[in-house]
């Protein structure tokens, strides 16, 4: 157990180098390490949980000037660790190695490893006042429960996705001060942007630099989020029916869905296709949408819209991303607007608004077309359609290259490129 302690926490020993992309959630987490309440960040496997955690280490080390010795960090997916009582342990063996002074900084990375997890995260929380927690899981409705019964009102939780854009492109070592940086690397931009939608944006594949590679990691995700966080943790009985349920919602992302068809066709009860979409969502794997209805009964029984946590993903699982590019657009926008913790739904009537999201009092409408010559008569029918009978005002068309601003009946609608969206998003 010391061994692997020093293993786990290389900056008690020496001067330890910290070289991340940095991620942009930190800024929202700073704020919260001064406070009592522990951090959970959650979010699907490989999406850079555990780097997010180094880079708060980082943080806490270089900028706020804590002891490396009064940072703990501890792997619970490490296979050769019992995860059986493993924090009381591991905390146990740390003061008998250490004899840490001052406030403790825990960091548990992959805690739903650990059996009765909450309870001890409780109890630390209420009896020791000298240390202040992290963790980090990959099941969302096994943390919300968890953490919004026993431990409520003792933590706050941030939802970490692979890269943005922005990230994506702070990877590739592009990164912009001002608008007029922006337009100057237009045309580099742009050529990332097939990348993005083409392989996604998992920090890893987009570090890698062999493609084979990178398609063989990005199957190696799939089958790590399917198997492990989906499969076995919920104990689904049927993993072919399962299977050919998750091929079909890739091919079909951003398309309407009835669950009560998806039942017919793969002969399982209703039930059992809204029990087997919950657990894809929980694992960070899908994202159903719902109509946009005053009324809750009249979401839940609509058709849903799916999209995919990661485009890399669905275009080895799924359709390849040369027949389905307008799709894979759509999908970036969703994830994106998810990735910023909107409230999103669509919208349907005599034509459809691709998305509506809901901020207080206000609604916002946004459309996405690929090929704005051939649709966009469209495209601009579902967008004013909404903005009529809900009374608002500007709305949105994000498009492949197209940019511009019109009026139409007193309603401005903004034109604007997919890529120059995400970098101003």
């Amino acid at each position: 157990m010391r061994d692997i302690l020093f293993e786990w926490n290389p900056w008690w020993t020496k001067q330890y180098s910290f070289d991340l992309i940095p991620r942009d959630k930190l800024q929202e987490i700073i704020p919260w390490i001064r406070r009592k309440e522990i951090v959970a960040v959650l979010g699907v496997r490989r999406s850079g949980k555990t780097t997010l955690i180094y880079e708060m280490i980082d943080y806490l080390i270089n900028k706020k000037k804590i002891l490396p010795k009064n940072i703990f960090f501890i792997k619970a997916d490490d296979d050769r660790i019992n995860p059986d009582n493993l924090v009381n342990q591991a905390l146990n063996e740390y003061y008998e190695l250490i004899n840490p002074l001052g406030k403790i900084f825990l960091f548990i990375d992959e805690i739903q490893e650990i059996k009765n997890w909450q309870k001890t995260l409780k109890r630390l929380y209420d009896l020791n006042k000298n240390i202040k927690m992290f963790i980090s899981g990959s099941n969302s409705a096994i943390f919300k429960k968890d953490l919004s019964s026993l431990l409520a009102g003792r933590f706050a939780y941030f939802e970490l996705f692979p890269f943005s854009f922005l990230e994506f492109l702070r990877a590739k070592n592009l990164e912009f001060e001002n608008e007029f940086d922006i337009l100057k690397n237009k045309h580099k931009i742009r050529h990332f942007l097939i990348e993005y939608l083409q392989e996604g944006a998992f920090p890893e594949v987009v570090l890698e630099k062999r493609k084979k590679i990178k398609e063989e990691l990005i199957r190696f995700y799939y089958d790590s989020i399917f198997y492990r966080d989906i499969m076995k943790r919920k104990q689904i009985r049927n993993p072919v029916k399962m299977e050919n349920l998750v091929k079909y919602l890739f091919q079909n992302i951003s398309n309407l869905t009835s669950f009560t068809k998806i039942a017919k066709l793969f002969g399982l009860t209703t039930d059992t296709v809204v029990e087997y979409i919950k657990a894809l969502e929980d694992a960070y794997l899908i994202f159903p949408v719902n109509l946009f209805e005053f009324s809750y009964k009249k979401q839940i029984i609509n058709p849903k819209k799916i999209y995919c946590i990661d485009s890399g993903i669905r275009n080895i699982v799924g359709f390849k991303f040369s027949q389905d590019i307008g799709r894979i657009y759509e999908n970036i926008v969703l994830i994106t607007l998810k990735r910023k913790g909107k409230e999103i739904y669509y919208w349907k009537n005599k034509n459809e608004c691709d998305f509506v999201i809901k901020e207080r009092k206000d609604l916002k409408a946004i459309q996405v077309c690929y090929n704005l010559k051939e649709s966009k008569e469209r495209e601009l029918k579902g967008l004013l359609e909404f903005m009529r009978t809900f009374k608002v005002k500007t709305g949105t068309i994000i498009t492949k290259d197209y940019e511009a601003e019109e009026k139409i009946d007193n309603r401005k609608i903004k034109f604007i490129p997919l890529w120059k969206w995400l970098v101003s998003n």
